[in-house]
């Protein structure tokens, strides 16, 4: 059965669109790499708000996504007024491949030659010119095209149908029809991988063009991985700014301060001090359910930094107050007299959610022992986990509950299986409505608390957001 496609129009800008497109978009291609700005591996979250600001050549972007399974189907935006398409993987969330299906709106280049402009036509025999020799081609005898394949970036071509049979007999490249003239290019296509049908997410390692989409941003570079251990904390897995040497921060819940954050981590993108508590009536019901959403329940959004003192509130107590690292996908509610981390946020970024594109995809998977109360030095199981992981990535494996012995809940898993995992949940769920007044077209959220852990569930199972405390 196909999965149902829903389109959702992150932003529209098209008045005056032939104004804004009088001068075409300017890429390059760099096969298996690039086109352009946009870098395969980078995540969804950094080109979108990388779109937001080139809205005046870009003016209109839609997201694609299936609803039943939004994170294990890939995601696609669509760039129509520039003919573009990006498609991400659900799960990582990060550009696999980039199609170009009209070549009327945009100027291609590749090294010092232009493959497609408002002056050249991009025919076979040119791009044959132009990328050199390679392999027989593919032709699909259903529609009549031709795909010609390099490393990295593959050109389909339509081939009229009283000439398909040179395409069918011939181990030749015919660069040229009998009439003299030269198939003309509909797509093409950018990637990683051995083919663009069976496109894969390049490695995070793979180094950054420096004027790519998403590169160098952040102080401490991508996360590769978030170890949560409830009533623990989270062990962050990164890669420095070059992309080439891993490095381990710890947030332990009652332990990690303000300070330890900022050093260990950097500046949060925003402060929210948190001067109200709706959730406190269900307190005796679930425990900690509160502060599931920073934005909601968070007033008085302040830069980067701390005060250096105490925020009281109205009644002259000490008020807690949240670090949102939007960027890496997580925030962390602090203390207001401690200064001492009381709750972990980590967010799916789930299309369909209230809140998709606040904060980028938490690549996050939570570790389940036998007594969550005992804390274990888990640093040989996390280990062990990360090397499969690096060995699950290269055989395109789909992801199970258990890893060389290690129970664990990962990102892409449903309440279903978590249930599995940790048990049925501490009271009854809670309905949690964001947006008051048909504000949110997605519609409201289950709250389900567990010892240490809430989770907060889509209608489609998926778990957009956790608490841990």
């Amino acid at each position: 059965m196909n999965p149902t496609f829903i389109i959702y129009n992150m932003f529209n800008n098209t008045r005056d669109v032939q104004n804004r497109l009088e001068q075409r978009l300017d890429l390059s291609i760099i096969p298996g790499k690039s086109l352009g700005w946009f870098r395969l591996g980078t995540s969804i979250w950094d080109v979108i708000n990388f779109l937001r600001k080139q809205s005046r050549v870009i003016p209109s972007v839609d997201l694609k996504y299936t609803d039943e399974s939004p994170i294990t189907t890939d995601l696609f935006l669509s760039l129509s007024v520039n003919g573009i398409h990006l498609r991400f993987d659900g799960s990582t969330q990060r550009l696999k491949m980039i199609e170009v299906y009209d070549f009327s709106k945009l100027r291609l280049t590749y090294q010092d030659s232009e493959v497609s402009s408002s002056k050249v036509a991009p025919t076979f025999l040119s791009i044959y010119k132009i990328f050199g020799p390679t392999y027989p081609g593919e032709l699909d005898s259903s529609t009549n095209e031709y795909t010609l394949n390099y490393p990295g970036v593959s050109f389909v071509f339509p081939i009229p149908e009283k000439h398909v049979s040179l395409y069918i007999s011939s181990s030749d490249l015919p660069l040229e029809l009998p009439d003299g003239t030269s198939p003309i290019l509909s797509r093409l296509y950018t990637f990683h991988g051995s083919n663009f049908r069976t496109s894969v997410v390049p490695p995070l390692t793979r180094g950054a063009n420096s004027e790519s989409v998403g590169s160098g941003s952040g102080e401490i570079g991508e996360i590769e991985s978030v170890i949560a251990e409830l009533k623990r904390g989270v062990t962050i897995n990164f890669y420095d700014r070059n992309n080439s040497n891993k490095i381990s921060k710890e947030i332990l819940l009652n332990v990690t301060t303000a300070q330890d954050l900022l050093v260990d981590i950097g500046s949060a993108l925003r402060i929210f001090y948190k001067e109200e508590d709706k959730m406190r009536i269900h307190s005796e019901d679930i425990s900690s359910i509160d502060n599931v959403d920073s934005r909601v329940n968070g007033k008085n959004v302040l830069s980067n930094g701390v005060t250096g003192r105490n925020r009281e509130g109205d009644a002259g107590h000490p008020i807690d107050y949240f670090y949102n690292y939007f960027h890496l996908g997580f925030d962390v509610l602090f203390d207001g007299m401690t200064h001492r981390c009381k709750k972990i946020i980590l967010h799916g970024n789930v299309p369909g959610h209230y809140d998709f594109q606040r904060f980028k995809r938490c690549p996050y998977k939570i570790l389940i022992h036998s007594k969550v109360n005992s804390i274990p030095d888990m640093t040989n199981e996390i280990a062990r986990l990360e090397v499969f992981d690096e060995e699950e990535e290269e055989d395109n494996q789909k992801p199970s509950s258990m890893q060389n012995g290690v129970a664990y809940i990962s990102a892409e898993m449903k309440i279903d299986k978590i249930n599995e995992l940790l048990g049925p949940p501490t009271g009854r769920p809670l309905i949690y409505n964001r947006g008051a007044g048909g504000q949110n077209p997605f519609g409201p959220t289950e709250l389900s608390g567990y010892d240490g852990a809430v989770f907060e569930v889509m209608k489609n199972g998926h778990v957009a957001t956790i608490t841990l405390f």
